[in-house]
């Protein structure tokens, strides 16, 4: 996937790498990088997601190698969210759960902004469903993963299986998880 080229710019001595995330949101397709403001990469504008002005800051776990009988995964950790923003994730979990993303990789000079390895997908996934993440009054984070396509053929689909976003993918149409754990009161007359 790299070459030798590519191994001797990540040995410069000023080399920033950069997360680029394709995400199919159902609300429209978002390309979104891990750095602050917008950049041209690849022939496409990705936003920034990142912060650190405003203390909010995106990481990404290591992107590892699928080996037999390993789903490949990618944690993805969101911190510094504010009160708003955390609603609207909650709010909007069944709908993110299950959304395609396509994970790339490039680094940069820190100083003049060249790109020295050039832009690579390093992963096609679906994205899990949220967890918040929340640690007394001032530590708040979103942590999700992006699974492998072939995740499926491992193992069953991670946070889908009895989820009422899983039940429709099996069975469009169907809202029978929808109801548990809500309050039912059944009334009968003679």
């Amino acid at each position: 996937m790299f070459t030798a080229h590519d191994f001797e710019a990540l040995s410069s001595l000023y080399v920033q790498p950069a997360w680029f995330a394709h995400v199919d949101f159902p609300s429209g397709a978002r390309r979104l990088h891990t750095g602050m403001g917008p950049v041209e990469v690849g022939g496409h504008e990705w936003e920034g997601v990142s912060d650190p002005f405003g203390g909010q800051l995106v990481g990404l776990g290591a992107v590892e190698e699928s080996y037999f009988g390993q789903a490949p995964a990618v944690d993805v950790v969101m911190s510094g969210a504010n009160r708003e923003f955390l609603k609207s994730v909650w709010d909007d979990r069944h709908a993110i759960e299950g959304c395609a993303c396509d994970l790339y990789f490039a680094t940069f000079d820190a100083e003049t902004g060249e790109q020295l390895v050039l832009f690579r997908r390093m992963m096609q996934g679906r994205l899990t469903a949220p967890r918040l993440v929340i640690n007394g009054p001032v530590v708040r984070a979103i942590s999700l993963k992006i699974v492998g396509e072939f995740e499926g053929l491992n193992f069953p689909t991670m946070g889908s299986m009895w989820s009422p976003t899983g039940q429709r993918q099996r069975h469009a149409g169907d809202r029978g998880l929808d109801y548990i754990n809500a309050d039912i009161v059944e009334v009968y007359k003679p």
